[in-house]
């Protein structure tokens, strides 16, 4: 079920809501019982079978977590279970997603050619994956509580973020669960989320869906594009992807505010980032995050620790040598985010998708490390930092070739029209030509110097952020309970049901 579909907007959302409110009256084990019954109802109305799936793996990870529970004291027995349960965990995650696109990857290669089939991909596999991996993680070093059954059902499980994210950790939204509160709809939080959730309908339906087509175009048939019609493409899928991602965050968080709880913030105007490190705090911020607390941080501590042994410097003073940086910081950045460019896919474009941010992240980490400190006023003022935010759109773009084509052959070829390699192509001269030119420069203006949704919503955001310079000289967009912004979320509410696709996915729907 698509939080963009009919079935969801006036059948399935107003009966959780309700139930939740009448329900809530009889304690927290029936709210949570109701919303963990409906997000299971949520995820089977896609694929029953897989429903079964979904279960398999939360009653999996509950005994691995009961387990590592009751082997207080024994240090080696955790370890143990814990990595019996992350194996069990990336068994399921590789045969579903890996397996099969590998063994027909090397049936290729022979002759005559053999394929072994496929199999389809469960719904937010993924996401639920990594979610029960860090909650066992956590759990064997003593930084997590234990879990009751219903309760972990619920963390995993809880249909806003189950699809597509965030990622949540434990410690961020679980106190929200199991503290002491009234389990009922509160109408401050239901107005917020409502807005909060349309503003993101709008970006995916009206925006995203809508832009896409130029996108689809270009990478169904890459091969020979001239200049203008790849980088019409190209900028478009920047487009769509930015709102639909940007768009599927707002309506998690907004539909978690709805039942006045919290998500973390998943997505902050990365498109505004001067330098690709900030790009990845500001994009899949909650992926970040978990990248850099259980592989990065892991495997860069790993390093210190036999640098240290070995008598060798660490910290400051390792990365400013070559042989320090290489293995201090270049190593785990690379390693990182391989696995973060596998994780989104088993296809090659996907390897590489990983390998140019790490090397993108590597040359940002060796211009902060080794450049002249004269050099960091050139990123000052409005031209250097108007200069920084490029560069960095060019090479997060460049990515997304690889992200976006259906192979690394694909991806060479919208890169060689890119460049000019098939020619210019028709200039864009009339006016049918000129409006997908027209909307794109509109949507960047709103990307680039419009604020975002969390700090339209100001003091009602779920996340207290410091506000930008942007939102300050634009506070007539604030949003505020009043009649005018009511006609207009109900205004951008009936534009998403004119324009609503039956079948449009979001990007990271099936991952």
């Amino acid at each position: 079920m698509l939080f963009n579909s009919f079935p969801f907007l006036f059948f399935f959302l107003p009966a959780v809501l309700m139930g939740f409110h009448l329900l809530g009256r009889l304690g927290r084990i029936a709210a949570v019982g109701w919303l963990t019954a409906a997000s299971l109802v949520f995820y089977g109305h896609w694929n029953k079978a897989f429903l079964l799936l979904l279960v398999g793996s939360i009653v999996f990870n509950f005994l691995c977590a009961q387990a590592i529970v009751r082997a207080a004291g024994r240090a080696g027995w955790q370890r143990g279970i814990l990595w019996a349960g992350i194996a069990g965990n990336l068994s399921l995650l590789c045969y579903y997603k890996y397996w099969f696109p590998l063994l027909n990857s090397l049936g290729s290669l022979s002759y005559p050619e053999h394929y072994f089939g496929n199999v389809v991909l469960p719904l937010g596999i993924s996401f639920f994956t990594l979610t029960q991996i860090g909650y066992l993680v956590d759990l064997q070093q003593g930084e997590a509580s234990f879990l009751g059954l219903l309760d972990h059902l619920f963390f995993v499980s809880f249909f806003p973020h189950l699809i597509a994210g965030p990622i949540l950790h434990h410690r961020e939204f679980m106190p929200q669960v199991t503290e002491r509160r009234v389990f009922r709809l509160e109408w401050e939080d239901l107005a917020v989320g409502s807005t909060w959730f349309v503003m993101g309908l709008f970006k995916k339906v009206v925006v995203a869906d809508q832009i896409a087509v130029h996108a689809d175009l270009l990478f169904a048939s890459p091969d020979g594009q001239p200049f203008f019609k790849v980088w019409c493409g190209v900028l478009s899928y920047a487009v769509q992807l930015y709102f639909d991602f940007s768009g599927y965050t707002d309506m998690a968080i907004g539909l978690a505010k709805m039942f006045s709880l919290r998500f973390p913030m998943n997505f902050n105007s990365p498109y505004k980032a001067k330098s690709i490190i900030e790009f990845w705090q500001r994009w899949h911020m909650t992926l970040t995050n978990y990248l850099m607390l259980y592989i990065y941080n892991p495997i860069a501590l790993n390093i210190n620790r036999k640098r240290l042994a070995a008598g060798k410097a660490v910290g400051r003073k390792a990365v400013l040598t070559a042989e320090g940086f290489l293995r201090v910081i270049c190593l785990p950045t690379f390693v990182t985010m391989v696995i973060a460019g596998i994780w989104h896919g088993a296809g090659r474009q996907f390897l590489a998708f990983g390998l140019l941010h790490g090397v993108f992240i590597c040359i940002n980490h060796a211009w902060r490390t080794f450049a002249p400190k004269w050099s960091a006023a050139l990123g000052s003022g409005r031209l250097g930092a108007a200069t920084c935010v490029l560069i960095t759109f060019v090479a997060v773009v460049s990515a997304q070739l690889f992200f976006r084509a259906d192979s690394v052959q694909d991806a060479f070829s919208v890169l060689r029209g890119a460049i000019g390699i098939n020619g210019l192509g028709q200039v864009p001269d009339t006016g049918t030509a000129l409006l997908p030119w027209a909307a794109l420069g509109l949507l960047f203006g709103i990307i680039w110097w419009f604020p975002n949704t969390q700090e339209i919503l100001g003091q009602y955001s779920a996340e207290q952020r410091a506000e930008t310079a942007g939102s300050q000289n634009l506070r007539w967009l604030r949003w505020q309970p009043t009649w005018k912004w009511s006609a207009a979320i109900c205004a951008a509410l009936f534009a998403c049901f004119v324009l609503m696709k039956p079948a449009s996915r979001f990007l990271y729907f099936q991952f």
